[in-house]
């Protein structure tokens, strides 16, 4: 699950776009990976705990508070520091 999060929140932070909507396509299309809107969602959720989206704002998606490598520091920080972007 954890390469899963990474993948989303690189997608997001490049993107600058946190929708569920966009992690299914997009998860789909550049990884071949199917997600359920449900597990779009906690992903997004997971990221908001993070720090790296803010909080649900429906129609518009979330809005993106941090660059890729932030993201990747504070989910490292979350995940232990063994974790990192190649795993």
């Amino acid at each position: 699950m954890i390469d899963l999060l990474y993948a989303a929140t690189e997608l997001v932070t490049s993107t600058r776009h946190g929708s569920p909507a966009m992690l299914q396509r997009r998860l789909k299309n550049d990884h071949g990976v199917r997600v359920t809107f449900k597990t779009a969602l906690s992903l997004l959720d997971q990221m908001h705990d993070a720090g790296i989206v803010g909080p649900d704002r429906r129609s518009t998606g979330r809005e993106v508070l941090m660059e890729s490598d932030d993201a990747a520091s504070a989910l490292r920080a979350i995940h232990g520091a063994s974790w990192s972007s190649a795993a």
